[in-house]
């Protein structure tokens, strides 16, 4: 990292001015630190506010985003122009635009990445996100392994793809990633795994798994699929009822309701 360099470098010339003026050598170090520090808190500080403003920028097109999605809804719903399923479409293609001016955004990033540790598996975490909600998913799989999967929604979209790709350790990863997290991070985990071990016709398993998820929420959904599935009703389970969040990973789509046509009889 190129601030911790600087630091050293200024930290060493200043205790090396300091001893050539005859200051003693505790002194001399002392002050090589002090100037080591400040810089690198001078230089952090910097790069945060930099980074700030990039963020911001990002949250401004998203936000601009919700605020023409929001428009076009209430639109159609007082002025029907088609069906719930073209408004839909009309919808989704307004949203990834703006995921893709949030995407150009992010590259505002990579001139700072050398300055802070990390930074540019966060940016990736944040990209990856973006490519999922495009469904790009070869995107999605190329950046999964730069990222910094802390966040609840990225591990979920990590396990989603493991599911999509029948790839093995899911197992392994969720006790990893999961099993200590507390409401309400925990109810979407939990309920993707569930979900997965029920599609996997482990649904022992997945009653287990609710059963300690009930111990850590009162969420309806998650206490509606343990009830189903303690009634032997496995057709029961669903997660539909955590919206957006659900369908954001992409492994079930949103049911249309269909328009019912009036006819008019003379």
């Amino acid at each position: 990292m190129y601030s911790l360099l600087i630091a050293v470098l200024a930290g060493g010339a200043a205790g090396g001015i300091a001893a050539l003026c005859g200051v003693p050598r505790g002194w001399s170090i002392a002050i090589g630190m002090f100037v080591m520090l400040a810089v690198v808190i001078i230089i952090s500080q910097v790069i945060r506010i930099r980074i700030k403003k990039i963020n911001a920028a990002i949250q401004n097109v998203m936000q601009e985003v919700q605020k023409k999605l929001t428009l076009k809804q209430n639109q159609f719903m007082r002025k029907p122009a088609g069906s719930p399923k073209t408004m839909m479409q009309a919808l989704e293609k307004e949203q990834n635009a703006g995921i893709r001016q949030a995407l150009e955004a992010c590259e505002l990033f990579t001139p700072v990445y050398r300055w802070s540790f990390l930074l540019d598996r966060q940016v990736n975490t944040m990209k990856m996100a973006f490519y999922y909600q495009l469904r790009e998913f070869d995107k999605v799989d190329a950046l999964l392994p730069k990222c910094l999967l802390f966040d609840v929604q990225a591990i979920c979209m990590k396990m989603a793809r493991m599911h999509m790709l029948n790839q093995d350790g899911i197992d392994k990863f969720f006790k990893k990633k999961c099993r200590k997290l507390k409401e309400p991070a925990c109810v979407l985990p939990y309920s993707l795994y569930a979900w997965i071990l029920v599609k996997q016709n482990r649904t022992d398993e997945a009653f287990k798994l609710l059963a300690d998820a009930k111990k850590k929420t009162d969420n309806e959904v998650i206490l509606h699929n343990w009830e189903a599935l303690a009634n032997n009703k496995v057709k029961s389970f669903s997660n539909a009822d955590l919206g957006e969040m659900w369908y954001a990973l992409g492994l079930e789509e949103i049911k249309v309701p269909k328009v019912q046509q009036t006819y008019r009889y003379r």
